[in-house]
C-alpha cells in the first residue's frame, strides 16, 4: 500500500458519474487550501475526471458547546480560505447557516451534481457521524482522507496503551511518510477556473455579520487578540520557531503567561485545520537546521530521533508522538469518546470502583467547577485561564482534570465535568488529544502508581502544594489575576 493510498477510506460503495458536474471536497476538518492531503486527493480526482473542483466548506450553528468563541474563531479561518481562493481562482463555496437559512439537505443536494465526493477523514467530535450520514443517504462515491498526522493513521496498528508502544512505530515510518508529506501548493486542475456557480448564496466573508446572526452561546465570548485562521496560525508558528523553541525543552513545564511561556500555541490551529502538522514539522526543523531532510536518530528513542537539539526533540516528540496517541486511539472508535466505562484501561476502572465509596474531602457544583470557587487557588486560576482566554497552561491542564476527579462524587461525574468545561471553553477542546488528555488523568496511557490513596486509589496523584514546589507559580497566578476580561 502506497503511502497516498494509506490515507484514503472508502465510506461507501456508491459508483463515481463520469458525467457529473464536478468533483466535490467537502471541506470539514482540514479547514485550508494547502499542504491538505484530502485536497491534494480532489485535484487528482478532478484532473483525471477532466472536471472543475468544488470546494464547499460549511458551518452550522447547531453543533454541541457553539459558541461566539468556538464560531468566530471557525468564521474567521473561512474568511481567509475565501480570500486565497479567490487569489488561487479556485471554485470556493463558503456556507454559513442562520436561522433563516439553515442549509438543511444542502450537501446532499450538492453531492448528487458531483461525480464523487471527497471529504476529511478525522476521528473525533461530530466528523465521524457526519461521514457517515452522507455516505449512506448520498447516490455518488464518497472518500474520506487522512491529513490528521505526518504517519498515516493506518499504518500505526491497533490502539496502544502507552506512548512508549506507539514512538518506535512512528519513528520506523517517520521518513518515507514525510518524504510524501501534502503539497505545499496544491495542484489545482485547471478547469477549477471555469467552474459551475453556487447554486446558493456563498457567504460574503462578514465574520461579525454573520456570527450576529447565529443563536450560539454568547457568554462564552472570543478572545481577545487571538484570531483564527491559516494567517494568524502561520503567524503564530513563526513566532514561536524564531522564539520560544530555544526554550522548549527546559521551560515548556513551567507555568506562566504565554508571552513569557515556551508554549507553541498552536493546538486550536492544529484542532481547526488552520495549520497542519507537517508544515509545523517543516518549519521547526528548517529553523533549527536549515533544512528540514535530516539525519534521523535511533527509532523508539525520546531524545536524540529528530537530530541533536533537545529543544527540537522535546517539541516534536509532543507534536507527534503525544498528539498521535490521541488520534490513533480514536482511529477505531470513530466518535465513541464519551464514555469513561468503555475508554479507561480495566485497572484505571477498577480502583476507581474500589474507592467510589470514599469520602470525599471537598465536594464542588457544577456551577462552583466552572466559577473557579473552589477552596484550591492553582486550581481557580487554572479554570479561570481556561475561561478567560480558551486555554490552560499544558502542565496545570493535567493538574485541574486530576483534581475534578479528586474533588467530585464519582468518577463518571467528574468526566462529565472536565468534558463540559474543556468543550465549552478551550479553542482546543472537541478534539482527539483533548479527550485522550482529559482520560489521562483518570489513568488512560498511564500505570497504576503507589501509594493507594483514597478517592484516587492507584491514579497518578497530583497537587497543587507539590507543583507550587515543583515551579515557580506566583508569577503564572499574577498573570490570571491581572486577566481581567480578555474577551473582545
Amino acid at each position: 500500500m502506497s503511502y497516498h493510498q494509506s490515507r484514503l477510506r472508502r465510506a461507501n460503495e456508491k459508483g463515481i458519474l463520469r458525467e457529473g458536474e464536478y468533483v466535490l471536497y467537502w471541506m470539514q476538518a482540514f479547514r485550508r487550501l494547502s499542504r491538505n492531503h484530502a485536497l491534494d486527493y480532489a485535484c487528482t480526482c478532478a484532473r483525471e475526471l477532466k472536471k472543475p473542483l468544488v470546494v464547499y466548506e460549511g458551518l452550522r450553528y447547531d453543533y454541541p458547546w457553539a459558541s461566539e468563541r468556538h464560531h468566530r474563531f471557525i468564521l474567521e479561518g473561512m474568511r481567509d480560505n475565501k480570500a486565497e481562493a479567490a487569489r488561487l481562482g479556485v471554485n470556493y463555496w463558503p456556507f454559513v447557516a442562520t436561522e433563516g437559512e439553515t442549509g438543511r439537505g444542502l450537501l446532499r443536494r450538492l453531492s448528487e451534481k458531483a461525480c464523487l465526493v471527497v471529504t476529511d477523514d478525522w476521528p473525533c467530535f461530530i466528523v465521524p457521524g457526519q461521514i457517515e450520514a452522507l455516505a449512506r443517504k448520498s447516490e455518488r462515491a464518497v472518500f474520506a482522507v487522512d491529513s490528521c498526522s505526518v504517519v498515516p493513521l493506518s499504518l500505526l496498528g491497533a490502539p496502544v496503551g502507552a506512548a512508549a508502544h506507539l514512538r518506535p512505530r512512528i519513528h520506523k515510518a517517520f521518513a518515507a511518510a514525510f518524504g510524501h508529506r501534502a503539497r505545499a501548493e496544491a495542484a489545482f486542475p485547471e478547469q477549477g477556473k471555469r467552474g459551475p456557480e453556487a447554486p446558493f448564496a456563498v457567504w460574503d466573508g462578514d465574520v461579525l455579520g454573520a456570527l450576529a446572526k447565529v443563536p450560539v452561546d454568547r457568554s462564552v465570548k472570543a478572545v481577545a487578540g487571538v484570531t483564527g485562521g491559516v494567517v494568524a496560525g502561520r503567524e503564530r508558528l513563526s513566532e514561536f520557531v524564531t522564539g520560544r523553541l530555544g526554550r522548549y525543552a527546559d521551560e515548556r513545564s513551567k507555568p506562566a503567561s504565554p508571552e513569557e511561556g515556551a508554549a507553541s500555541g498552536l493546538s486550536a490551529y492544529l484542532h481547526y485545520g488552520h495549520v497542519s502538522i507537517e508544515e509545523v514539522v517543516e518549519r521547526v526543523l528548517v529553523e533549527r537546521y536549515g533544512t528540514a531532510e535530516i539525519e534521523l536518530g535511533k527509532s523508539g528513542k525520546r531524545d536524540g530521533f529528530y537530530g541533536g537539539d533537545p529543544n527540537v526533540n522535546g517539541f516534536l516528540d509532543e507534536a507527534i508522538t503525544w498528539r498521535d496517541v490521541g488520534h490513533q486511539w480514536l482511529w477505531s472508535r470513530r466518535g465513541d469518546e464519551e464514555s469513561l466505562a468503555r475508554a479507561l484501561p480495566g485497572w484505571a476502572m477498577g480502583t476507581l470502583a474500589k474507592h467510589a465509596g470514599d469520602k470525599r474531602a471537598y465536594l464542588y457544583s457544577s456551577e462552583e467547577w466552572e466559577a473557579g470557587a473552589t477552596h484550591d487557588r492553582l486550581w481557580n486560576a487554572a479554570q479561570r485561564e481556561l475561561v478567560e482566554t480558551g486555554t490552560i497552561h499544558n502542565y496545570l491542564r493535567m493538574l485541574w482534570g486530576k483534581k475534578v476527579l479528586e474533588w467530585s462524587a464519582s468518577p463518571e461525574e467528574a468526566y462529565r465535568t472536565v468534558v463540559h468545561l474543556n468543550n465549552k471553553y478551550a479553542l482546543d477542546g472537541r478534539d482527539p488529544n483533548s479527550y485522550t488528555g482529559m482520560l489521562w488523568c483518570f489513568g488512560l496511557f498511564d500505570r497504576p502508581w503507589a501509594p493507594e490513596r483514597a478517592t484516587m486509589g492507584t491514579i497518578r496523584y497530583m497537587s497543587s502544594d507539590n507543583t507550587a514546589k515543583k515551579f515557580k507559580v506566583e508569577g503564572y497566578l499574577r498573570y490570571v489575576a491581572g486577566l481581567g476580561s480578555k474577551a473582545g
